[in-house]
């Protein structure tokens, strides 16, 4: 993650293992997530829900562009800066899109955090191929992506009810109401 440099995501000093624990040291942002904005104000405005996309999508566009896929894209992990930018952050779970270009500890740590049988992320926001242990790229990205936008257009989650199973199972068989129903 240290690898990308753009204005939309936040930047990544370095990465480190303390006491057995993978850390990530980034820039520090003032400012609150877009989930809080969507809680204390409700659904944005369709202009600025679709800004606020674009904008993610810059950032993911350049790190998909080195190779790096995020696997945790939700408003939680967007911040809004105090001069209205949004940013990227927590790249906790982000994975090299090829794993023969992992090596030496790095390879180490992104066995650890990817254990087959073992779900890493949030449930709602997962892609489908992500929940069932597939092969992923760039479009389980933008599937959570587009889980972000609906929840920013509606101010309700397109499948978070119910037990984190409950959660998955919706999103690999069902289709959310459509957000003009919503909104």
């Amino acid at each position: 993650a240290a690898s990308i440099n753009h204005p939309n995501t936040v930047y990544v000093y370095g990465t480190e293992e303390i006491e057995g624990a993978p850390v990530i040291t980034m820039e520090i942002v003032d400012g609150g997530t877009l989930q809080e904005r969507v809680i204390a104000r409700g659904p944005l405005p369709v202009s600025e829900a679709v800004d606020a996309i674009l904008q993610i999508i810059a950032g993911l566009e350049a790190a998909h562009a080195v190779g790096i896929l995020h696997r945790d894209i939700k408003p939680s992990n967007i911040v809004i800066t105090a001069r209205g930018q949004l940013k990227g952050l927590d790249f906790g779970l982000a994975k090299i899109a090829q794993a023969g270009d992992l090596d030496g500890p790095d390879a180490q740590t992104q066995e650890r955090l990817t254990e087959a049988g073992s779900i890493l992320g949030t449930p709602g926001f997962m892609s489908p191929e992500q929940l069932r242990g597939k092969t992923i790229d760039a479009r389980s990205d933008i599937f959570s992506l587009g889980v972000t936008l609906y929840e920013c257009a509606t101010g309700i989650h397109a499948f978070e009810r119910g037990t984190p199973l409950e959660v998955s199972l919706r999103v690999v068989a069902d289709t959310p109401p459509p957000p003009s129903e919503l909104n």
